[in-house]
């Protein structure tokens, strides 16, 4: 089977000064990140998973049973609507694989992890739900995403080597994070201090 990788990484037209990226799995924190960077650059904040809640919604299933009953053209159409945001427009964009997806287009690509139990810990936070059936959906989520993004793809979520910086977060708060995150930008973007 042909990774949909090539076709997103066909040659076109970026017509955007600055795309960052952000990756990670489900809880990573993902969000507030690009909320950070997006304050710091002055960016806009796009999420490939607003997409995808609205696709959830439109289907009356919740994020994680979507995430369980995914058909390849909604995962292909969200990143095809990923891509054509980081081309069309200068931004900050999350997703479990913006990094891949724009692959080149991207200016600077970040990875972001957390351990499972805290992922799981930020998941039942905000869905209500139990840790323990929390820390389900997130080991299932995981491994449907590593499954499907390879079969599509050809991606190793483990793969770590396309990022230019790689955070975890487990132990570390969001304001220290957002310092990790200003001194990288600064030295690449020569963002001003805030």
């Amino acid at each position: 089977m042909k990774s949909y990788i090539e076709e997103f990484q066909a040659d076109r037209e970026k017509n955007s000064d600055t795309v960052i990226t952000i990756d990670g799995y489900a809880g990573a924190g993902k969000g507030t990140l690009a909320t950070q960077v997006s304050e710091i650059l002055g960016l806009k904040h796009f999420s490939a998973s607003d997409v995808f809640y609205q696709v959830a919604e439109e289907r009356g299933l919740s994020d994680y049973e979507l995430s369980e009953k995914a058909e390849k053209e909604v995962d292909l159409a969200i990143d095809r609507k990923t891509l054509e945001r980081g081309l069309n427009q200068s931004c900050v964009i999350e997703s479990r694989i913006s990094s891949w997806v724009l692959g080149s287009y991207s200016d600077f690509r970040i990875r972001l992890d957390a351990e499972i139990d805290e992922r799981a810990r930020r998941l039942a936070e905000r869905e209500e739900l139990g840790v323990d059936s929390a820390r389900e959906i997130v080991v299932k989520r995981d491994k449907e995403d590593a499954k499907r993004y390879k079969e599509y793809y050809g991606i190793d979520l483990d793969d770590y080597s396309i990022y230019d910086l790689i955070i975890d977060n487990t132990e570390i708060g969001v304001k220290e994070q957002k310092k990790l995150v200003e001194k990288a930008l600064k030295q690449r973007f020569a963002v001003k201090n805030k």
